[in-house]
């Protein structure tokens, strides 16, 4: 399977999370989410059938979520509210785009 793995910073989860995958026999690309039109420009590049994003601190755009299954790995406590927390991605109650 080709997975893109889209991350803030190529940190000890992300870097379990992709040794893991190529162990497992995955192609696995890695791209930091620095700007929407990076993260687009490296899903066209890649062609994933599936993005694993750990730790993020960006929204998905809607651009990329609406195309491709995509899982947010969020390590955090239920009611985190830090930068990273994943009760940003579903401030406003859409959900579906993580």
């Amino acid at each position: 399977m080709k997975l893109l793995l889209l991350c803030h910073a190529f940190n000890g989860l992300t870097q379990r999370l992709h040794c893991a995958l190529r162990e497992a026999g995955h192609a696995v690309t890695v791209e930091l989410d620095i700007a929407d039109a990076v993260t687009e420009e490296a899903v066209a590049l890649a062609d994933p059938d599936l993005v694993i994003a750990p730790f993020l601190k960006r929204r998905i755009p809607e651009s990329v979520w609406s195309v491709r299954p995509c899982l947010v790995v969020h390590p955090g406590p239920p009611g985190d509210r830090g930068p990273a927390a994943l009760d940003w991605a579903v401030l406003r109650g859409d959900a579906q785009g993580v």
